[in-house]
């Protein structure tokens, strides 16, 4: 038996890492680790004399690098907005008179805040992930030398919005498990 949110369900496997597990219930903690993996980034290549970015990459290969990571920003912003649409109705279901008690409506409104805060985190990341690569794309110019600065605010920001990502598919995986649980 493992406990999810203080539903009991039965797993056939073990709970899973605590270090991941940990990491999993603390959305604050994807800037701090995104700015280490940075700062790693950034460490190796001063250590080794490359550049510090991608400012020597090819003018069209960064370009639509940047383009790439705004639209899978845009495209992943507005699948989370309706994710987030899809889980006000879920989790506000109520079985009908008569119905045993469906597995989500045992969730407490702390696991419930939770659950939403695991999708809610991830807009503002993906809002500026949107706004932060489309301004690198003007600051860098058409045929200038790229800019390491909102090159590594750009990395930072995609590195903050794919841990949210991840995040949030554990916090659907989990809930798919309650709901099976039934």
């Amino acid at each position: 038996m493992v406990s999810s949110y203080d539903v009991e369900i039965q797993l056939a496997r073990s709970p899973g890492n605590p270090v991941f597990r940990w990491f999993l219930v603390r959305p604050r903690m994807d800037f701090a680790l995104a700015a280490a993996a940075l700062a790693a980034w950034l460490l190796i290549s001063v250590c080794f004399g490359k550049p510090l970015m991608l400012e020597s990459v090819a003018d069209a290969a960064r370009r639509t690098f940047f383009q790439t990571l705004a639209t899978l920003a845009g495209a992943m912003g507005g699948l989370t907005l309706t994710s987030v649409s899809v889980l006000v109705n879920v989790l506000s279901k109520k079985a009908s008179v008569g119905q045993r008690t469906l597995p989500l409506e045992r969730l407490t409104p702390e696991h419930r805040l939770r659950i939403g805060e695991a999708f809610l985190v991830i807009l503002p990341r993906l809002a500026g992930l949107l706004v932060i690569s489309l301004a690198t794309l003007i600051l860098e110019g058409r045929d200038g030398a790229g800019l390491w600065v909102p090159e590594a605010a750009t990395l930072w920001l995609a590195l903050t919005a794919g841990l949210g990502v991840v995040r949030a598919s554990w916090t659907l995986r989990r809930l798919l498990a309650l709901t099976a649980a039934g």
